[in-house]
């Protein structure tokens, strides 16, 4: 058998030479239709990352339009093609392995029923 070779193009992988400074450029999408490009620390938690964004989108159109930070949560695919929301924001970018290094913010849903309806099925394995 072969030994295991990493890819050098996984942003993801420890060794990875994407970004020497240890940067990712991340696309995020705000919920007013604004696309905004910032480069993020590989290793940043996902409320970090929210505080960046936040403090660069004051700089765009439709700023006034969005409610409080605390009101948004972040939504990518991940490496299974499974659309996840990123409720938990103590997790690193590094960890959550978004597909594309693409974030959408989205409104938080209020439902904990729900929620945890998903994560019992995720737990059990079904799809």
């Amino acid at each position: 058998m072969p030994p295991a070779v990493t890819d050098s193009l996984d942003i993801w992988a420890v060794d990875s030479q994407i970004g020497a400074d240890g940067s990712i450029s991340v696309d995020f999408l705000l919920p007013t239709g604004i696309y905004i490009n910032l480069d993020v620390p590989r290793d940043a938690t996902i409320s970090h990352i929210k505080q960046l964004l936040w403090k660069q989108a004051h700089a765009y159109p439709l700023f006034h339009l969005l409610l409080e930070i605390d009101s948004y949560m972040f939504s990518c695919v991940n490496q299974t093609a499974v659309h996840e929301e990123l409720e938990d924001e103590t997790q690193r970018l590094c960890d959550v392995r978004p597909f594309l290094p693409v974030l959408k913010l989205v409104t938080r849903n209020c439902d904990p029923g729900e929620k945890l309806d998903s994560k019992i099925g995720v737990l059990i394995g079904k799809g």
